[in-house]
């Protein structure tokens, strides 16, 4: 008598865009699904069905994976070190997250760029835009409210960029990156209490590290020092970061990358006219002043916002081309290769042992997040199966899932699905 198989088909959510911070682990499995579907859509109809069971599409996801990783790490370092340099010339935090935060509209233009190299049957600007927007709009509903629904995110966007700027004055450029990473802990906090997500006790002893990690960090230096403003600023942008998130959850669910684009084009239109009144008035007010006679770095300017707009093109849209996972783990590599550059430009070569045991607390925490969310049932099993010896058979088979939503083969149906063991 045959087996009983059964197949795991992608879901059809898939991966909610970022601010300033990596994309959310605890939607791994989600956000991988969404992906393979929005490549299939980008490479046509005809290559999709034998695509999708090619043993090479996972490694060159691998490979992608490797290579996006890194660049999310190098450009997260260089973007929050050429943030430090502009401060340095131009203490006007408000109005760098402003000129910064519009270049965001770069978003969909960049993503119909894509669309016209990928896709086999291209379409137009305007058709592709409707298209994207839908699970924003729910129906069809003027641009207009689509801009009036954008206008909570890009006033979360601005304002948690506009923390991080403010963390940077004070701390280190590896410090704020450290705690910028707990922005997963909190998001994890504020979806298990607002959306009633999975109870996880892993993501709790993650978060226990996390804030553990943060307390070391703030009093590294002492209780009197601007390492406790800095780290609490730190903090509030990673607060920030991830009620943008979850408010993005609630009220949208999980979009496309395509939807990512047009969502956040949209923040950057409404940065653009809603908070270019707010920077007159810091000036005018003294706030934020600078003098006539006083040059403007808009070379600087320019290489940041591009940086940063290279940053969230990587983490929004890289998981396209790779898994999410992946992205995650360049958002945690930044932290030592911004300890790195520290060190370079500093010159010195010791580190604080109260700082390199947070950052390494921190980064645990972190990777404790990124483990998927059925990880426990899935190592139970492969544990049984390896105590009764029946592991090579049936346990290996059972447990065979492909990541990309491939059909997989189990020796009896359950009632649960089961997530791989990463």
């Amino acid at each position: 008598m045959n087996k009983l198989t059964a197949k795991v088909s992608p879901s059809p959510s898939t991966v909610a865009p970022a601010v300033l911070s990596p994309p959310d682990p605890s939607d791994d499995t989600t956000r991988e699904g969404g992906a393979m579907a929005e490549m299939a859509g980008w490479e046509g109809d005809g290559g999709a069905g034998c695509c999708k069971h090619c043993p090479l599409v996972g490694i060159r996801r691998v490979a992608w994976g490797v290579v996006l990783g890194g660049a999310v790490a190098l450009a997260w370092t260089a973007s929050t070190h050429s943030a430090k340099l502009v401060l340095h010339r131009l203490h006007a935090p408000f109005f760098i997250t402003w000129f910064c935060s519009t270049w965001n509209l770069l978003f969909f233009p960049l993503y119909y760029l894509g669309h016209l190299i990928r896709a086999d049957q291209r379409q137009c600007p305007v058709t592709l835009f409707r298209q994207c927007s839908e699970p924003l709009r729910e129906g069809e509903v003027p641009l207009r409210v689509l801009l009036r629904g954008s206008a909570p995110f890009s006033v979360l966007w601005s304002l948690s960029w506009y923390l991080y700027l403010l963390a940077l004055c004070r701390i280190s450029t590896s410090d704020a990156s450290t705690v910028l990473c707990c922005s997963q802990a909190f998001t994890f906090l504020l979806s298990w209490i607002g959306l009633r997500d999975r109870f996880m006790g892993v993501r709790i002893v993650a978060v226990i590290l996390s804030i553990t990690g943060i307390v070391m960090m703030a009093y590294a230096d002492g209780f009197h020092s601007d390492s406790i403003t800095g780290v609490a600023l730190g903090v509030g942008s990673a607060c920030t970061s991830a009620l943008y998130k979850v408010l993005l959850k609630r009220r949208v669910g999980e979009v496309c990358p395509g939807a990512a684009s047009v969502l956040l084009s949209c923040v950057g239109l409404c940065s653009c006219s809603l908070h270019s009144w707010l920077c007159v008035l810091l000036y005018l007010t003294h706030v934020e002043y600078w003098p006539f006679s006083q040059p403007m770095p808009w070379d600087m300017l320019c290489v940041l916002a591009v940086l940063l707009l290279a940053f969230n093109v990587l983490v929004n849209l890289g998981g396209v081309l790779t898994y999410p996972s992946f992205i995650s783990l360049g958002v945690l590599l930044s932290v030592p290769a911004s300890t790195a550059v520290d060190l370079y430009l500093t010159g010195t070569s010791q580190l604080s042992q109260v700082r390199l045991a947070a950052a390494g607390i921190i980064g645990t925490g972190y990777l404790l997040l990124l483990l998927p969310e059925h990880w426990d049932d899935s190592a139970l099993r492969w544990l049984g199966g390896l105590w009764h010896g029946d592991w090579n058979e049936d346990s290996m088979a059972g447990e065979e899932i492909s990541i990309e939503g491939g059909a997989s083969t189990r020796p009896k149906p359950k009632p649960t699905s089961v997530a791989a063991l990463a």
